[in-house]
């Protein structure tokens, strides 16, 4: 095996799957029901190839020598635009975003180990969140098997979950298939409507983007691997909303507190508890370990921005990336300021996404060299189009983002069962003087990373190579 880079293609595809399947999978298809009805299974898979054009996107300098950089939103928006700067401040947002999210995982973590030990939950929140990051520490093989070995066991039960939910299925509960009004007469507006809820449940598939460089030959596996965990979200996604409606009246889902989970309990012949409590267990801890991935190796990929982003320290020892990444999520969890970082997430995620899409879609036409060294090459036509529509669809998110209070979009995530462990009420609010703010006001701290970084390497004379010379034959 090749120590340097330990994780195969299972490896990432766990990876990827770790924030998509988190705990709130239990509860699908909490949020998109209203809005779809019955035909919610539709918007799933509408959903599902929605995203899909942003993984394409992924996948397509995955499959370039970029894939041997930290950080691919940095790298292909630096590189393909030909400006550092506009490539950190793309990639920027998701650093704070995906701090935030491992905050509040810790924090619900932290939150039921102090039922299980004389702690409170905030240092068990600690206590968690240093064992993550010692876990991250000892290296990618150990961290990388552990998310196996946690994903492994979540999946076999989510399918054995779909199955025994299938066997209760009432064929009759999709007839009619549009059941009122507002359905039957906007039907392409209400899945339209329907299909943006589920986007915000991709939110994490690129998790597998950032173990590239620790992945074997990963111009090859890791644009597979991504684009298989995106199809696999949704094919969970899709199947959980197709059994909780089938199971349960869809008059009746909006008093069931976890759809799926309850819809698959009574195909078992259980009670709901018996697959709620191990399996939010095990999401959440897949959660948490794959986003420790995401911040870390963002800030890495900065390192030619900002120098010594991408040291190494001995294995068992954090490097810098890390211990910043740990730090941070840290101290959002000791001054109790879960709620407050969480403003930025979803926008600052999709920040990225769309800045991937948008620079895939004239790729071919403004860095051909790039282009030609891609593995996975899309017609430039056919790149064109998937890239726009990737830009779009991450835009619609942002915008419908900020036309929603924070907890609503949050809960339309996997992440809501974490959010128990939040103040509501903070969550609750006007989302254009919380998320917008929050989203400027850390574009501003990155200005001055920038401008601290620049004065760094102009006092110690550093260069660095040109834009090109990551792919340049």
């Amino acid at each position: 095996m090749n120590v340097t880079r330990p994780l195969g293609v299972r490896h990432v595809v766990a990876v990827s799957l770790g924030l998509p399947l988190a705990a709130g999978v239990f509860a699908l298809p909490h949020g998109v029901e209203n809005l779809g009805g019955p035909a919610t299974p539709v918007a799933y898979v509408a959903g599902t190839l929605a995203t899909c054009t942003i993984a394409v996107a992924y996948a397509v300098y995955l499959s370039s020598p970029l894939a041997e950089r930290d950080g691919l939103v940095y790298a292909a928006v630096s590189r393909t635009w030909g400006s550092r700067r506009l490539g950190f401040l793309v990639a920027w947002p998701a650093v704070g975003a995906y701090v935030a999210v491992l905050a509040a995982l810790v924090a619900s973590l932290g939150k039921s180990l102090s039922t299980l030990l004389p702690l409170s939950p905030t240092p068990a929140a600690l206590a968690v969140l240093t064992a993550l990051v010692a876990v991250h520490a000892l290296g990618p093989a150990a961290a990388g098997r552990l998310q196996l070995a946690v994903v492994g066991p979540l999946v076999a039960l989510l399918l054995g979950m779909t199955l025994a939910g299938l066997l209760a299925v009432v064929p009759g509960n999709f007839s009619p298939l549009l059941p009122t009004p507002p359905l039957r007469e906007r039907p392409l507006f209400s899945l339209g409507a329907a299909t943006v809820a589920t986007l915000f449940g991709f939110v994490g598939f690129d998790a597998g983007a950032a173990v590239s460089t620790a992945t074997r030959d990963p111009r090859r596996t890791v644009p597979r691997a991504v684009l298989v965990a995106v199809l696999s979200a949704g094919a969970v996604a899709t199947a959980a909303a197709f059994v909780a409606l089938g199971v349960i009246p869809w008059t009746r889902l909006v008093f069931a507190a976890a759809p799926f989970a309850a819809a698959a309990a009574s195909g078992l012949g259980v009670e709901t508890a018996v697959l709620l409590g191990p399996g939010t267990l095990l999401a959440t801890a897949a959660a948490a370990l794959a986003t420790v991935w995401l911040p870390a190796r963002t800030v890495s990929g900065f390192a030619e921005v900002v120098p010594g982003a991408d040291r190494s320290t001995r294995p068992g020892l954090p490097d810098p990336a890390l211990a910043l990444t740990g730090l941070l999520a840290g101290a959002v969890v000791v001054l109790d300021a879960v709620g407050t970082a969480l403003y930025l997430s979803i926008t600052g995620i999709f920040v990225g996404y769309g800045g991937v899409a948008a620079s895939a879609a004239v790729l071919p036409f403004v860095r051909p060299g790039l282009y030609r060294r891609c593995r996975f090459r899309v017609p430039a036509s056919g790149l064109a189009v998937v890239g726009v529509a990737g830009a779009v669809t991450a835009a619609v998110v942002v915008a419908r983002t900020l036309a929603l209070d924070p907890a609503a979009s949050l809960g339309l995530t996997r992440l809501a069962p974490a959010l128990a462990a939040v103040d509501e009420a903070v969550l609750v609010r006007d989302p254009l003087s919380t998320v917008l703010p929050a989203l400027l006001l850390w574009e501003l701290l990155g200005v001055a990373v920038l401008a601290v970084a620049a004065d760094y390497r102009a006092e110690r004379g550093a260069e660095r190579p040109p834009l090109g010379a990551a792919y340049e034959e």
